[in-house]
């Protein structure tokens, strides 16, 4: 899988509608907007969240642009990266609710994939034996992926860098691709049910760590 740890877009001053971790908080275009960083960064992969259904998005990096088909919530792979300390971006969308960016971690994960399917709603029996529907609940995605001693050193400096907001709950962009011949989505946006507690199990001779991720989708 390929992993965003640390929002670069948390360190600029994009709207706060775009930095928000809830998708619900919109941030709604009107013409092409400008997002000054507050130093140079590698790029190669954009998050994007709850956009209108089929809409492109443009972002334009130094000289370089990339056009990104909106399908689902998560991490879009740029052709390549670029090191840029101003992103431009316009989109057909009228809306975008969570848009994010930066250095895409690949980590391999082992051939077992877990992914299920969770609800809220809580439904009750009565007396009679007869169920009555649960309601004003949402239903999401579970995720679970194992990765044996093939977390990096370079994995390891960009989870730390994003720390702060990792530790805030700030769910995380997935891209799937390689996987998704097991799994039935190509992207993911959901929290790590232990992000504020992640403890990596080391190797013995060599700088890698394995973790099993268990991922909940967020909205």
């Amino acid at each position: 899988m390929k992993i965003l740890l640390n929002d670069i877009i948390q360190y600029s001053d994009a709207p706060d509608e775009l930095k928000s971790p809830a998708l619900a908080d919109f941030y709604y275009f009107n013409n092409e907007l400008v997002i000054n960083l507050d130093k140079q960064y590698p790029i190669n992969s954009i998050g994007l969240g709850n956009l209108d259904k089929n809409s492109q998005i443009t972002v334009l990096l130094n000289n370089e642009t990339f056009i990104i088909n909106y399908e689902d919530n998560g991490l879009y792979l740029l052709l390549n990266t670029v090191i840029t300390n101003k992103i431009t971006i316009n989109t057909t969308s009228l809306k975008i609710g969570r848009f994010a960016a930066g250095f895409a971690c690949d980590i391999p994960t082992a051939v077992m994939k877990e992914p299920g399917w969770g609800s809220t709603a809580v439904p009750r029996t009565t007396l009679s034996g007869q169920v009555i529907a649960g309601r004003g609940g949402y239903n999401y995605r579970t995720l679970s992926l194992d990765s044996r001693y093939k977390i990096t050193k370079d994995t390891v400096n960009e989870l730390e860098a994003g720390q702060k907001y990792i530790g805030m709950g700030y769910p995380f962009f997935l891209n799937l691709e390689v996987e998704n011949y097991k799994i039935p989505y190509k992207r993911f946006y959901g929290i790590e049910k232990n992000q504020q507690n992640m403890i990596l199990q080391s190797g013995v001779r060599k700088f890698l760590y394995s973790f099993k991720f268990d991922f909940e989708e967020r909205f």
